[in-house]
């Protein structure tokens, strides 16, 4: 079983293309999947839409939060409520093209535990602003250094996951938020499983007015999760 989260929290413009897109999509790999939905606490909609979908298709779970749980936590409570051998999630704008979504999936079916695309990889074609760009490329040289990993794209939102890291590792991680994404790489990474990263092409959907405001909340929440991490880490292997 194929298990595809799609986290959404005010995506009422983007979900039904995404899970249309994905249904479209999944059946070519040849395997019985479920498209998981974990809508956290939206306020324009999104909850309606997820519901439809559900009811509209029978491999859509719609999984509600009626309040903010923040990415990491809504991930994590998806791959812990659906059983499967191979976990993914994307994002629900669609940033990064689908034609690479059966290369992420044969990734894990190949061996590897953890798969995940890349903006910054030789080869891989992004578009997006300045302001979103460059606090990115300083944030995963920063996580490269110290943390001693080989991850160029940390945070892009394209990963799957096989069935014995989800077990092993997913309840490990205690960020609820935009961090989780680093901490699941950086746990993997400590436990040695296998990790392989591929070029992408992705591109910046317009996010609106938000997006200073978005960027420094991203990078505090991120400082947190860094700080916090490397004092779990360091507990670990001195305890």
């Amino acid at each position: 079983m194929l298990v595809i989260v799609v986290p959404a929290c005010n995506e009422a413009r983007n979900l039904r293309k995404c899970v249309e897109t994905l249904l479209k999509e999944t059946p070519r790999l040849g395997e019985d999947f479920r498209i998981v939905i974990a809508e956290d606490g939206s306020t324009d909609g999104t909850d309606v839409i997820a519901q439809e979908l559900e009811q509209m298709y029978t491999q859509v779970i719609h999984l509600h939060s009626p309040h903010k749980l923040g990415k990491g936590l809504a991930l994590k409570r998806a791959f812990n409520k659906v059983e499967g051998d191979i976990y993914a999630f994307i994002d629900c704008d669609l940033a990064t093209s689908m034609k690479f979504f059966p290369q992420l999936i044969n990734s894990i079916r190949e061996g590897n535990d953890l798969a995940l695309g890349s903006r910054y990889m030789k080869g891989a074609e992004a578009q997006r602003s300045v302001l979103r760009d460059l606090p990115s490329r300083v944030y995963n040289r920063l996580i490269r250094l110290l943390f001693k990993d080989s991850v160029f794209d940390h945070q892009i939102g394209f990963k799957a996951f096989s069935n014995r890291l989800i077990k092993n590792v997913l309840n490990e991680c205690v960020s609820t938020g935009w961090f989780w994404d680093t901490e699941i790489i950086i746990r993997s990474v400590n436990n040695s499983y296998r990790i392989v990263e591929f070029p992408v092409e992705w591109k910046e959907k317009k996010k609106g007015k938000g997006s200073i405001k978005m960027v420094t909340n991203v990078a505090v929440q991120n400082m947190i999760g860094i700080l916090e991490l490397k004092r779990v880490l360091q507990k670990s292997t001195t305890g």
